[in-house]
Parts: structure tokens; C-alpha cells; sequence
């Protein structure tokens, strides 16, 4: 779906709302100043151990899980260049099992093949809604609802981008890998 959206940029259709850009001039270049990514997340957790706190446990793993969440949508749609890497550090993401499957599906998980047109993705609304599962005081797995809306430039215009997921993550050291996913993007 992403695709088609991309094919009516390239026609220089857009939605048909003019939005003011927003540019700021310097002497030598002119620079599109966006809006920084917002994400609203809720966190709930589970946990089997006796006297589990479950408001804790949630506010505990919440900062780890919004980094992980805010890196995700920045390689997957905010830096199209990562195109040029191959998407390496997307792929970073998932767990070693999944990744292969992950480099043939791009497209429902990031701008994929249609990043070499655009130009630059301005954040709109993301929300994510987790439920975290302990294991002897640490979180071990979550699932994740992902919502992500966006307007992606091109040089023949601009038009939306979306992306709806499902994760499921594993708790690693260090933070989060992808097991998981079934996710989809478009218009």
C-alpha cells in the first residue's frame, strides 16, 4: 500500500490539503524544520512471582520499552537513507531467527523500496499499547500494539503514511529484539 501512496507522489497527487512548510533560510542552504516524533504509550504488566506489583513492574519496563519503540519508527520511516544501508540497523532489531524473513518483507514494516523517493517523513500521531511479562523481577516478553500516521515528501509531492503492528518482543539484555510481527503499512 505504501507503494501505491509513493505512486501518487510520483504523479503529484497529494491529499489536497496545503500545509504550510515550514523552512527556516540561512545564507548558504534552506532547511525543513519538522516536528519531533511524539509517542503516547501505555504499559501494563503480568506476573506470576507472589506479590507482584503490577503498576511497578509497568512503569519499570515503560522507559526501555518507549526508547526502543521511538528507534524503531525513526529508522523505519523518519530516515529514509537507512535504505541505502540495507536497512541494517531496522534488521538490528529483530531476533537472528526472524531476520531473513524481515529483509523480504520491508515493505510492511518500514518506507522499504519506496524510500528512495522520499524525501523526508513528518511524524504525526503514535500510540502504542503494551502488556510486559515479568519473570523472576525482569521483563522478559511483550506484546505491542503500534500506531504510527505520518506525511512523507517526495519531489513530486507529499501524501501520507501509516503503519499498524503487532510486535512480539523479547526481553534481552540491553533492552528489546523483535520474535515476532504482524504489521502493515499504506495509505
Amino acid at each position: 500500500m505504501l507503494l501505491a501512496a509513493l505512486a501518487l507522489l510520483a504523479s503529484g497527487c497529494s491529499s489536497g490539503k496545503k500545509r504550510p512548510a515550514a523552512v527556516t533560510t540561512t545564507s548558504t542552504a534552506t532547511t525543513q524544520v519538522t516536528r519531533p516524533l511524539t509517542l503516547r504509550l501505555t504499559t501494563t504488566a503480568r506476573g506470576s512471582e507472589r506479590g507482584f506489583n503490577a503498576k511497578k513492574a509497568a512503569q519499570k519496563a515503560s522507559p526501555s520499552l518507549r526508547r526502543f519503540l521511538d528507534h524503531y519508527l525513526t529508522v523505519a520511516f523518519l530516515q529514509p537513507s537507512q535504505a541505502q544501508s540495507g536497512w541494517r540497523d531496522l534488521l538490528a532489531m529483530f531476533d537472528g531467527p526472524v531476520r531473513p524473513t524481515v529483509g523480504k518483507q520491508l515493505d510492511s514494516l518500514s518506507l522499504g523500496r519506496a524510500a528512495a523517493q522520499v524525501t523526508a517523513v513528518h511524524p504525526g500521531p503514535a500510540r502504542a499499547s503494551a502488556v510486559v511479562l515479568f519473570d523472576g523481577g525482569r521483563a522478559a516478553a511483550a506484546t505491542v500494539w503500534l500506531s504510527f500516521n505520518g506525511t512523507a515528501d517526495s519531489k513530486q509531492g507529499s501524501g501520507p503514511v501509516r503503519l499498524r503492528s503487532v510486535l512480539q518482543l523479547l526481553g534481552v539484555k540491553g533492552g528489546w529484539r523483535i520474535a515476532a510481527y504482524q504489521s502493515r503499512t499504506g495509505v
